[in-house]
């Protein structure tokens, strides 16, 4: 019955849009001073056929752009039944740049946006063991699972002659767009070599809380961007809050992998042998 409907209604919108086709190569066949409907019953269907290959194309490209790199994530995001704990540090292999990744956090591919940017997303796939660890347990209804997740934007740029003032035109920018939903919690942090570190709270739609965590960065002709956001328990929210911080540019050292801390999961603590701190 579904199956009958789609393709009802796809019917009915190729029937419309062919249909405004004609209407519009009929009028102007008219003004040519032509009678008869051939030519434009066949130059509307051509157009129609025309119009819908496209937008078939630019769909499967767009989802061959954008879908298809985070999709192995959200696959073993699906069947993961294992909660991760720890801290490892990852260095990207196509920019250089390190950051220090915590529980189950993991990276999708590349999405070359074009030929001078490209984005990195990431999240948390710990959400899944967590959602199956909780399904039919009537304390944990009203849980909502902790959820984290980063985004690294890459941007070419012409070298800055000053970088501390290309910084500080970049944090003042969060600064000019906090409103009633979205405020810093502290000023911009520049204590990490050619980057700034800001923090801050927001509310969404539905009313739930979230914290934000950026990072800019430039280092020859790269501009780096780094959001991460987070809503769950405190130690949750500062680990998260770690690893934006742990973001280094390629050239400059990595940052020290923390002690293990476990973080909270439904009804249990999920602990786990502490990594050996790394050396200052």
């Amino acid at each position: 019955m579904a199956l009958a409907l789609a393709i009802l209604f796809l019917l009915v919108i190729v029937a419309v849009v062919y249909g405004i086709f004609f209407l519009i190569f009929k009028l102007g066949w008219i003004i040519a001073g032509k009678n008869k409907n051939k030519w434009p019953l066949i130059l509307a269907g051509i157009a129609t056929v025309l119009l819908f290959a496209v937008s078939i194309i630019s769909t499967i490209m767009g989802v061959n752009k954008y879908i298809m790199p985070i999709m192995p994530l959200v696959e073993k995001t699906i069947q993961k039944t294992d909660i991760t704990t720890g801290v490892r540090p990852y260095t990207d292999p196509k920019y250089g740049f390190t950051i220090n990744l915590f529980g189950g956090t993991e990276t999708s591919d590349w999405i070359n946006i074009n030929n001078n940017s490209s984005l990195l997303l990431g999240f948390d796939t710990n959400i899944g063991a967590i959602s199956k660890k909780n399904q039919g347990q009537q304390e944990a209804q009203n849980f909502v699972s902790p959820i984290s997740g980063l985004v690294v934007y890459v941007n070419k740029i012409e070298p800055q002659a000053n970088v501390q003032e290309y910084l500080q035109e970049m944090a003042e920018d969060v600064v000019q767009a906090q409103n009633t939903q979205f405020k810093l919690l502290a000023e911009p942090d520049y204590s990490v070599p050619n980057t700034v570190f800001l923090e801050g709270e927001g509310t969404t739609q539905q009313g739930r809380n979230y914290q934000a965590f950026v990072v800019f960065a430039a280092q020859d002709d790269l501009s780096y961007a780094v959001l991460g956001f987070v809503s769950g328990n405190a130690t949750y929210q500062q680990m998260v809050k770690d690893e934006i911080r742990s973001f280094r540019p390629n050239g400059f050292p990595a940052a020290p992998v923390p002690y293990n801390t476990p973080f909270a999961v439904p009804n249990q603590e999920v602990a786990s042998a502490p990594l050996p701190q790394a050396a200052q």
